[in-house]
């Protein structure tokens, strides 16, 4: 599905490929995912970053050393995963920027073919919920219907038609990012809905593709925890983007920047 203008050039900047990995407790699972994913970087004959930003205190940082092309920061305070992102990007350098999930859940050729579109595109993101999507592991049913109802009220709330906003792997133009990046202020894992909202907002095209993904069990995601934070988190951005965002209680805005889970 394509939204909206295209623009794949970015002459701005070096012609290249930006991988931000948000890291929360993954000092266990990273490794075998930058294992899968950094042939595929290799293959592309393009320069290549690997931007780990980790946000918790397990170690993980202890393990990355002395990876090509790998860099991490680490900061002072929790940013959650949606200002984990945002501070990769702000640090990426190459002209086609992304994120990933830390666990592996997306498939090697998928990687490849997204990697391959976002040359043509200003967006392409992963979807699990299309015609030609697979599931190797599926999320327990709960997650899965919990996820088909958020999709319906982001959809109705920012008229995205998009079958999957929270789908691990996206990648963009960067100059589109750099564009969009000052109005998206979500920390935690609403942050998709947010930049998603943006990219649109700014007349750019959404291109969803099919991926085969593969459920980790041992996901950080807590859904039943996150139902109602990510229900007033898109409340949110509905609300600070309308005309009566200055009618809005600036503690409601508050208690909203707090949420910073994965």
């Amino acid at each position: 599905m394509e939204h909206g203008k295209n623009s794949g050039s970015s002459e701005k900047y070096e012609t290249g490929i930006s991988l931000i990995i948000p890291a929360y407790h993954e000092k266990n699972r990273i490794m075998q995912s930058l294992n899968k994913y950094i042939p595929v970087l290799e293959s592309t004959g393009l320069k290549y970053e690997i931007i780990v930003v980790i946000d918790g205190e397990d170690g993980t940082q202890n393990i990355l050393g002395g990876i090509k092309n790998l860099s991490y920061y680490k900061p002072v305070i929790r940013l959650g995963k949606g200002g984990a992102v945002k501070k990769g990007f702000s640090l990426a350098k190459y002209s086609y920027i992304g994120y990933i999930d830390a666990d592996g859940s997306l498939d090697a050729k998928d990687f490849k073919n997204l990697l391959s579109s976002i040359k043509n595109n200003c967006c392409t993101i992963a979807s699990r919920y299309l015609n030609n999507s697979k599931w190797i592991n599926k999320e327990p049913l709960f997650n899965r219907i919990s996820s088909r109802g958020f999709n319906l009220l982001v959809n109705a709330f920012f008229r995205l038609n998009v079958k999957d906003t929270q789908c691990g792997a996206k990648f963009f133009n960067k100059k589109i990012i750099d564009k969009i990046l000052p109005a998206v202020t979500v920390r935690n894992r609403t942050f998709d809905v947010s930049i998603l909202y943006h990219v649109k907002r700014s007349g750019f095209k959404i291109s969803e593709m099919p991926v085969t993904w593969n459920h980790d069990n041992n996901s950080n995601m807590p859904i039943k925890a996150a139902i109602i934070p990510m229900f007033m988190t898109i409340v949110a951005i509905k609300l600070m983007n309308s005309r009566i965002k200055e009618y809005v209680p600036k503690f409601f805005y508050k208690v909203v920047s707090k949420f910073n889970f994965y």
